[in-house]
């Protein structure tokens, strides 16, 4: 008996020994380290990678420090997933022309929620993103872009009546954290330019009581998106509210530093990641509940949308004459061709994006996108456009309030250009070049898209270097932005960069063009470029038509956050300054 328990326990240390000795080995990903022996970069820790100094410092930080050391081209490891850093813009645009496919780490996600990430504009590959980006074009034609600008101003000037509302009530209702009232109306602008769809995101009656409905509306994810359909304006500005936040969420909780447990298991132990999943959904933490919440309210949100679009769709024109409004859904076309006394229940507009969206087809095959394809494409357009500018424009605000020689050059532009209370024009948008040159200086000391990436089946040079086939390639933008051998002043705040008749234009945008990236590069650049650009403009130039903005003390330097975009950590908290009486 003593000779068998003997025997079970030598076994039982043998197996545990060969346990550690596969885990030593898998820790050290011995492969990976081989395969990029000859590209530089930093030292990996077994499983952990440079993850604690990516955290600790941020991602674009991180890859600055480590272009000073190891060159423009070098290996990092987050956690076991390795990947090729490029920071030089040469060799970021001949890879970011070069290779069309991009590549992101796998989330714990999975069902639905996995499908919509691979399927949007900005994941999808080969011959189905050619469809997608054609289905995409005539969305951002000039055209288009001018059938957006009127909705684009008007929620605008909702803007400022709001910030000069609560400017005029001072006190501590004047202290605004502009990031996030921009994220209100970029997300307003979303709705209203590319659906048709007013999401009262900015509405400010009964704020506070709205907050709380949103909150109680979150435990209901389908009760909150009814209110999508609903003509009630308590009910439409509510679903504003909750709509923000799950962009909010999705942005904040969908990243290694302020996600999911899981999610940072997953990047130490990427084969367990169907394990991770599972106990995910299992025994949710707290920001994958959050995560995951915020993106069963946007997936439903996008389906709420196609269902309308198609329910109009069907419905004969004389029913929809008899419904006031811009759009309509069956129930209330039914009610208007008996009795036309329903009020409208607002829907996707006619020649939307998202009508474009459907009407797509496959040019091989003739057939449309399934709905889950096309859910996919329009949480993708109300992701991008509403993070990525608010981001852009509460840089650009900050940047304008902590530098009073920009401010007020571009107080005189705005006011020789539009006075004090006409609302800006197509026609006044080429007028405003130091506004733009505001808006691209910001996105150069701070780009949201921080990073992007592309990845290749087979070996692929980049400089001096080979880069193994399916090896991650990331294009550091920030790092190009910030590199101060070829930036003069790289960490100041200086709009006359982005000037053409200013000498400081020719330091670097005439004579190295790509090493201003906020977009991206070749075919996969963000395709909503220009509608980004004429938004900022209008806001900007609205905006300080009739305001200033005072920065609270303490935010010099502000204090950044890296998730899927690079955002204001805690805001940019700032006290509105009305500029003119009304009337003026």
């Amino acid at each position: 008996m003593l000779e068998l328990a003997s025997s079970a326990i030598l076994s039982l240390c043998q197996a545990l020994g060969i346990l550690a000795l596969l885990l030593i080995l898998l820790g050290l990903d011995l492969d990976k380290r081989w395969r990029l022996r000859h590209i530089p970069g930093p030292p990996a820790l077994p499983f952990l990678g440079s993850l604690p100094q990516i955290i600790e410092t941020g991602s674009p930080t991180f890859f600055q420090q480590c272009r000073t050391k190891y060159g423009p081209v070098f290996r990092v490891a987050f956690g076991r997933n390795w990947v090729v850093v490029v920071t030089d813009p040469e060799l970021m645009r001949q890879v970011g022309i070069r290779l069309l496919n991009r590549m992101m780490f796998r989330s714990v996600m999975r069902g639905d929620f996995a499908r919509i990430d691979d399927l949007g504009l900005v994941m999808a590959r080969g011959d189905f993103w050619r469809m997608l980006r054609n289905a995409w074009q005539p969305a951002f034609s000039p055209a288009s872009l001018s059938g957006y600008f009127p909705r684009m101003v008007d929620c605008a000037v909702q803007l400022v009546e709001r910030l000069e509302k609560r400017a005029v009530e001072g006190g501590e209702a004047a202290r605004v954290d502009i990031w996030r009232e921009l994220e209100r109306m970029t997300l307003q602008v979303v709705g209203s330019t590319a659906y048709g769809v007013d999401f009262h995101a900015m509405d400010s009656k009964n704020d506070d009581s709205l907050a709380s409905v949103a909150a109680a509306a979150t435990a209901d994810t389908v009760a909150a998106t009814a209110a999508l359909t609903s003509a009630d304006a308590a009910s439409r500005r509510q679903y504003g509210h909750m709509l923000v936040k799950a962009c909010h969420d999705i942005f904040r909780y969908n990243n290694v530093i302020h996600g999911s447990k899981y999610l940072r298991i997953s990047l130490l132990l990427p084969e367990l990641r169907p394990l991770l999943s599972t106990l995910a959904y299992a025994l949710p933490d707290l920001p994958f509940s959050k995560l995951l919440r915020a993106r069963k309210q946007l997936r439903d949100a996008c389906i709420s949308l196609i269902d309308n679009w198609k329910t109009a769709a069907a419905v004969p024109t004389s029913a929809a004459a008899a419904v006031e409004g811009p759009a309509y859904n069956n129930a209330a076309a039914t009610a208007a061709a008996s009795a036309a006394v329903t009020p409208a229940a607002p829907t996707v507009a006619v020649g939307s994006f998202l009508g474009l969206i459907l009407s797509a087809r496959d040019k091989s095959s003739g057939d449309a996108l399934s709905d889950l394809q096309v859910t996919a494409q329009v949480q993708t357009f109300i992701l991008a456009g509403y993070e990525t500018t608010a981001n852009g424009l509460a840089f650009a605000v900050y940047c304008v309030a902590a530098n009073p020689e920009v401010e007020l050059r571009l107080l005189e532009e705005i006011d020789s250009v539009l006075g004090s209370e006409r609302a800006p024009t197509e026609a006044d948008l080429p007028q405003l070049p130091y506004t733009e040159a505001v808006f691209n200086e910001a996105m150069r000391l701070f780009p949201p898209i921080h990073m992007t990436s592309r990845v290749e089946n087979t070996a692929v040079q980049v400089g001096e270097f080979i880069v193994p086939s399916q090896m991650p390639i990331f294009l550091s933008i920030s790092s190009s932005h910030h590199d101060p051998g070829i930036w003069p002043r790289a960490e100041e705040f200086i709009p006359e960069r982005f000037m053409p008749d200013s000498p400081r234009y020719a330091e670097v945008c005439a004579r190295v063009p790509y090493a201003h990236s906020p977009f991206g590069y070749g075919s996969r650049m963000c395709i909503g470029l220009k509608f980004a650009l004429q938004e900022a403009k209008v806001a900007l130039a609205r905006m300080y038509q009739r305001l200033r903005f005072q920065l609270e003390p303490g935010q010099v330097p502000l204090k950044t956050m890296v998730g899927l975009t690079l955002s204001p950590r805690n805001g940019v908290w700032v006290r509105p300054v009305p500029r003119h009486s009304r009337g003026e």
